[in-house]
């Protein structure tokens, strides 16, 4: 699956966005004062940020694939396998 780059970082900024402001919305209409009410969505907005990154990072490393011993003793002997 090919995405582009930054792709899911970017929506995951925009969710964490999001939920930050929400965050802060809700806390007001809870009758939280503003500091703590940012504090929260401060808060809100580190967790989300690191998982839109975490999983930005998931996806584009790429993990070469590892050959099968078996593999690695018939490509060595040219293919051969009647010895």
């Amino acid at each position: 699956m090919n995405f582009p780059p930054f792709a899911v970082a970017r929506y995951g900024m925009y969710l964490a966005v999001v939920a930050a402001v929400m965050s802060a919305w809700l806390g007001q209409r809870a009758g939280a004062s503003l500091d703590f009410a940012l504090l929260r969505s401060v808060f809100v907005f580190v967790i989300f940020a690191a998982l839109g990154f975490g999983a930005e990072a998931v996806l584009t490393v790429g993990v070469p694939p590892q050959e099968h011993p078996h593999q690695a003793a018939t490509s060595e002997n040219g293919g051969d396998s009647d010895e």
